[in-house]
């Protein structure tokens, strides 16, 4: 079992860490985030979606695929969607769970917020190539890695809350 942000990852799946403050409409948010972040960590340290598959990997995190969840390439596009639906948030930090979205000189990108300041991402090498192990899944110390700027962070639309 290994400790990821505020959640616990084993075989069996997570534990929330105790939160008193935690809004009762959020927790289905974080119940859906401790789900996906728990098998995004069972892709870390691989390369399975390449250098430029955060959306891939983020998709299948949340057990999605391009055709039902964020289309290749189009981590910004999606954030946009969202944020005109009066769903996106401009600032951090961002809820343990929630998809964080950036955009560098190369584009857009999307990782998963691990609490802690921390965050899950996939497409590493294609934001940052040479950091870290070299691998393409990992956990990132800011959302802002390289020339990347966070452009804002939205929960999952395919919730349990019903967004």
């Amino acid at each position: 079992m290994a400790a990821i942000g505020a959640v616990l990852v084993g075989s069996c799946g997570f534990a929330a860490s105790a939160q008193a403050d935690t809004p009762a409409a959020d927790v289905g948010h974080f119940a859906n985030g401790g789900v996906a972040i728990a098998r995004g960590a069972t892709l870390l340290h691989t390369n399975t979606f390449g250098k430029y598959g955060c959306e891939d990997f983020v998709d299948a995190a949340y057990g999605r695929t391009t055709a039902n969840g964020i289309p290749h390439d189009g981590a910004i596009a999606f954030y946009q969607q969202l944020a005109a639906r009066g769903l996106g948030h401009s600032s951090l930090p961002a809820p343990t769970g929630a998809l964080v979205f950036s955009q560098g000189e190369d584009g857009g990108h999307v990782d998963i917020a691990i609490g802690n300041g921390q965050y899950l991402s996939g497409g590493v090498q294609g934001l940052s190539p040479g950091w870290g192990d070299r691998t393409d899944i990992q956990i990132l110390p800011s959302a802002n890695l390289g020339s990347f700027r966070v452009v804002g962070w939205a929960y999952a639309p395919w919730s349990s809350v019903g967004l």
